[in-house]
């Protein structure tokens, strides 16, 4: 599998070059995985991955509740939202791009971070990024958990390809319990789905289980 999806992003890619070239994008190294040194290890290192300046803006709250007891490194994927968790968080945590879902970009990130667990804010799930991480033994969890209906809808018609990335998660820390059904639909087994409120960061607690998965 990890091949051919290898080759449907590259043809993807092509396909849909004229509308991603019209705009100038940042850090092309660090979107193919190649991060810069970070500090050596003194804690368990936990990597959060906020899309954009929404989602880095409720990490917030998650960073100061977990101070001390891990090292986060923050990873976005946008060029507003990577200014964003610069800006935030310059002086606390490293902060790095999160890298294209081809399989040698997702090792070679993985290789330099070097995470103990991943927190995925929102959903943001990636075959290859997951699959990488449950080869390694690093427990994924999504944090603030949502799943809209058309979103759900477009999952179930590819339930095929993608259940076996929603069925590796560790824990699903979800907003309510439409999301939670949601979930559990999609393949998270029942066990592994928690309704924590919306980003109140009651869900920091659920990260505690999965320093411990």
């Amino acid at each position: 599998m990890g091949i051919a999806l290898d080759a449907a992003y590259i043809l993807l890619a092509g396909a849909t070059a004229p509308w991603w070239l019209r705009k100038k994008r940042e850090d092309w190294p660090e979107r193919f995985g190649r991060v810069g040194a970070l500090p050596a290890k003194a804690r368990p290192r936990l990597l959060i991955h906020a899309v954009s300046v929404g989602e880095v803006n409720l990490t917030r709250p998650l960073i100061d509740r977990l101070k001390g007891r891990v090292e986060p490194v923050i990873s976005v994927t946008t060029d507003t939202g990577t200014a964003r968790a610069r800006a935030l968080y310059a002086r606390e945590c490293p902060v790095v791009r999160y890298p294209l879902d081809a399989s040698w970009a997702v090792r070679r990130f993985l290789d330099a971070v070097q995470p103990d667990a991943v927190a995925l804010v929102e959903l943001e799930l990636w075959p290859h990024f997951v699959r990488e991480c449950r080869r390694r033994g690093i427990p994924v969890a999504v944090v603030n958990g949502r799943l809209s209906a058309r979103s759900f809808k477009n999952y179930r018609l590819f339930r095929f390809l993608v259940g076996r990335t929603f069925r590796s998660l560790s824990i699903a820390a979800v907003q309510d319990e439409d999301y939670a059904e949601r979930f559990r639909a999609i393949g998270v087994a029942p066990d592994r789905v928690h309704i924590a409120g919306s980003m109140k960061w009651d869900s920091a607690e659920v990260l505690d289980r999965v320093e411990g998965a």
